[in-house]
């Protein structure tokens, strides 16, 4: 076989050799075997026959023009496939390595005229349909995302997806505005983006739920996809280390080093592979840090490897998990095998996989593990597990407990979309009040609002709520008429990092309502508000104040 620019451009084996006989690939059986004459006689065919013959693609991706291009017929030859058939061409089409026809010219031939006209067209057309090409890796980009298009479904209230909401309504415009960079395009305009960020927010809940501030730890992101839960993570949680795992080339992953999110890096590994634990442990050990293993949608035995690092790292201390599919049959767990042989549904199927994980992570001493399932993931698969090392909360968990306390925020924002006059009146911006941190007590903590007798603080039961202020003395107390609250205590978790969904008290009933639309936020509605909104968090004692 005749080589080509690169070795790895076109098949291992002549492509006249894999397409004999098939008359859809006659055009790229002749430029590969370099016969001009053959290239001559089909590109003077019919237009309906030409244009199906430059629609075709190698099985590395490569259309007739890029075969052209690298300079397997006369430049004359090419423009000529170019000028019968401009529309069929494909000038901006990328083959399997991400490139176009005009690449490969240049590669091949530096600044001739024709890879000068192929660059031409392909900029036109590009231009022609409203679309940019990534500064990093020249991938074509949209100027209107799909996050953008997602942010104003939001915006307007159209978003019924409380985790999708939550998530803008928490992000800051500069979060939005770097998500929307073209350096974001592997993950900003994917489909299903809708779907993805709610199983990225349920994990991140749930880890944030666990840990509270993660500025001081490590998360390794197993089979990361398009890394949006590592991009996340490393958006919301400035000062956090992310390692994304994943077998996807590195051009399928955004550009985190020229965007300047150094805090994330890319490896790629095989998780199922032999050496996979040895590899990840070395990162895991020159980083230093407490680990969080996460694992999102990973589908058999993947989950199963996820729990052996875990428990095989002594610095890996959390594990977040959402399993898909169950193993194999050949590589089920023998207390599932009776499963793969009954008529049972898949709910079921999926639930004791669930709970093998679980039992697998508790099987360890002194592991607590916890398994809820979301409603709000857009799957039916929507079970998280979350296990905590024993051994560091002892440990651990005081420290937290007063980092927390001293990185509360200066300024925390409510939003309560429905509901009655005084229940919408909780919305708005809540101020710090002074108060002594050094114990760590998220008693201390209390938030009042700007311009209303409420306040956001903590129940005597450990709920964090909201409600009308009391005053002892001249000091504000908790309050005493509840509005709003979160239903899960925690001692780790600031307002703003509750896991789940708020609830709102219902006169009428009398009782407590879950409502996904309420929101607590170191910023206020993602896209309303300026970007001077977004405060940072109170200096620990001894350091300077931001500036």
């Amino acid at each position: 076989m005749h080589t080509s620019t690169e070795g790895d451009l076109l098949p291992d084996v002549p492509i006249k050799e894999m397409h004999a006989g098939e008359p859809e690939y006659a055009l790229l059986q002749a430029l590969d075997s370099r016969n001009e004459a053959e290239v001559q006689r089909l590109v003077e065919g019919s237009p309906q026959d030409v244009a199906r013959l430059m629609r075709a693609r190698s099985v590395r991706a490569c259309t007739p023009l890029m075969v052209a291009a690298m300079g397997h017929c006369s430049e004359s030859l090419a423009a000529r496939m170019l000028e019968l058939c401009p529309e069929d061409a494909g000038v901006t089409a990328r083959s399997g390595t991400g490139k176009t026809a005009a690449d490969y010219a240049e590669m091949h031939s530096g600044g001739s005229q024709f890879a000068l006209s192929l660059r031409a067209l392909e900029r036109e057309a590009l231009e022609g349909r409203g679309i940019g090409r990534c500064p990093v890796c020249g991938e074509a980009v949209s100027a209107r995302t799909k996050m953008h298009l997602l942010a104003d479904r939001c915006r307007c209230g159209d978003e019924a997806n409380t985790l999708v909401v939550r998530f803008f309504n928490s992000s800051t415009l500069a979060m939005l505005e770097r998500l929307t960079m073209p350096h974001f395009h592997p993950l900003n305009d994917g489909k299903k983006l809708s779907k993805k960020i709610s199983q990225s927010m349920a994990v991140l809940e749930a880890l944030e739920g666990s840990v509270g501030s993660l500025a001081d730890w490590h998360i390794v992101d197993l089979c990361c996809g398009k890394a949006l839960t590592s991009t996340l993570a490393a958006l919301r949680h400035p000062g956090v280390r992310v390692t994304a795992v994943d077998r996807l080339s590195r051009r399928k992953q955004p550009h985190f080093a020229e965007v300047g999110l150094a805090s994330v890096e890319y490896a790629r590994l095989d998780v199922l592979a032999d050496d996979f634990i040895e590899n990840i442990v070395q990162t895991i050990e020159k980083v230093g840090r407490p680990t969080a293993v996460l694992g999102m949608h990973l589908c058999g035995r993947l989950s199963e490897r996820a729990i052996e690092l875990f428990q095989a790292v002594p610095l890996a201390q959390r594990c977040v998990l959402s399993p898909c599919c169950l193993p194999h049959a050949k590589d089920a767990p023998p207390a599932l095998a009776p499963l793969y042989r009954s008529n049972a549904l898949d709910s079921e199927q999926y639930a004791a996989w669930g709970l093998h994980l679980k039992e697998a992570l508790a099987s360890q001493s002194g592991t607590v593990v916890d398994m809820v399932e979301v409603q709000d993931i857009m799957s039916i698969k929507n079970t998280v597990i979350t296990a905590a090392k024993a051994a560091s909360t002892s440990s651990m968990g005081a420290t937290l407990g007063i980092q927390a306390v001293l990185a509360a925020p200066a300024r925390l924002f409510v939003m309560c979309r429905f509901g009655t006059d005084a229940l919408q009146q909780c919305s708005g911006e809540y101020l710090l009040e002074e108060c002594e941190p050094d114990s760590g007590k998220f008693e201390n903590l209390l938030w009042k609002h700007i311009n209303k007798d409420l306040c956001l603080s903590r129940s005597d039961d450990g709920l964090w709520q909201v409600g009308t202020c009391t005053l002892e003395g001249v000091e504000l107390e908790a309050c005493s008429v509840q509005f709003l609250r979160h239903p899960e205590p925690s001692r780790t978790a600031l307002p703003h990092e509750m896991v789940g969904s708020w609830q709102k008290f219902n006169v009428k009933q009398k009782c407590w309502r879950k409502d996904g639309s309420i929101s607590v936020s170191v910023c206020g509605p993602a896209l309303a508000p300026p970007a001077a909104a977004c405060v940072p968090t109170r200096p620990v004692p001894g350091e300077a104040p931001a500036k």
